[in-house]
């Protein structure tokens, strides 16, 4: 599939200081990260609340930051307050340039097709400068639906020339434009949590299933005692988890889920999904309920309906 993902925010960080900076203020390391690299990275407060997911890139002179849609002022400023003394300078360029996705299994055929490259050796978060046509693109494999994914930022003036290139390069591979709706569901199968539903900062990194986006045995950061407690000490009360049911209902918004009677969770995202042939959702559940297979009570357009917990990522 095709996606625009320009309503993700692009920050281009300079400074000889910049990459010790986010070090020390996410959750991830980053001090050791090579030109070419990048990784996912937890902003969080000094409660060990999350502020937003990002995506670092290193790029040769500047870091390129995604963030959530809605957060890029916010890192900026969060960035901006804690920089004293250090050499580093934060440019919001999410106007200026655009960013376009291939993701899917075939994702690698359709980038190396459009490109003449072999951009499918890019590791995940790895990236490289291409040409796609006349369209000079920096393709990041950033995988960010927890499939094959490849974002391609380019000049926002070049955006049509890209997407009418990679539609006539991918056409014989099945590329197909794909709206957020669609996205929006397969988002939800893999269980990826998104900034404003899943990610704030009711929210810590643990339980929104964000181990893999945390070094404990890095330097010191910002709320980094306070995840590290909750690691060490098992703290953590709930857990981002999947659940389904039967019938057309829909969760009311941040639906209660209720075990017996007494509220054991909520729901954070939901859609029905043609592939699975049943209505989804992402929640937070209490560790004791949140075991796959548990029946839960959901309030609904419908009433009450019987949900299931299910483990993410959900399948038929």
């Amino acid at each position: 599939g095709l996606v625009d993902r320009s309503h993700v925010g692009r920050l281009k960080v300079t400074g000889a200081d910049a990459l010790d900076l986010l070090d020390r203020l996410s959750t991830n390391r980053l001090d050791d990260l090579a030109i070419g690299h990048g990784l996912y990275t937890v902003l969080t407060s000094s409660k060990g609340r999350i502020v937003d997911l990002l995506f670092v890139s290193r790029q040769d002179g500047h870091l390129l930051v995604l963030t959530g849609p809605d957060t890029r002022s916010r890192v900026a400023e969060w960035i901006d307050f804690y920089t004293f003394t250090e050499d580093v300078t934060v440019e919001d360029v999410s106007d200026d340039v655009s960013m376009l996705a291939v993701v899917g299994p075939s994702a690698a055929e359709v980038v190396d097709e459009a490109s003449g490259e072999r951009l499918s050796r890019l590791a995940p978060c790895e990236s490289a400068k291409a040409a796609i046509g006349e369209v000079e693109v920096l393709a990041i494999r950033t995988d960010f639906a927890r499939i094959p994914g490849y974002d391609l930022v380019v000049a926002a003036s070049e955006q049509m020339s890209l997407r009418d290139e990679l539609l006539r390069s991918g056409e014989s591979l099945g590329l197909k434009p794909v709206g957020t709706e669609a996205l929006e569901i397969v988002r939800i199968e893999q269980g990826v949590p998104v900034q404003g539903n899943e990610l704030n900062e009711d929210a810590n990194p643990l339980e929104a299933g964000l181990l893999d986006h945390i070094s404990f045995n890095k330097g010191c950061y910002i709320g980094q005692e306070v995840v590290a407690r909750l690691d060490t000490y098992d703290k953590v009360q709930r857990k981002l988890v999947g659940v389904s049911w039967n019938g057309d209902a829909a969760p009311a918004e941040h639906a209660p889920l209720r075990f017996d009677e007494t509220e054991v969770g909520y729901t954070t995202s939901h859609a029905r999904s043609p592939r699975l042939d049943r209505p989804v959702a992402l929640a937070y559940v209490r560790n004791a309920h949140a075991k796959p297979g548990t029946a839960l009570s959901m309030d609904s357009t419908d009433g009450r309906v019987e949900v299931r917990v299910e483990e993410l990522p959900l399948t038929p």
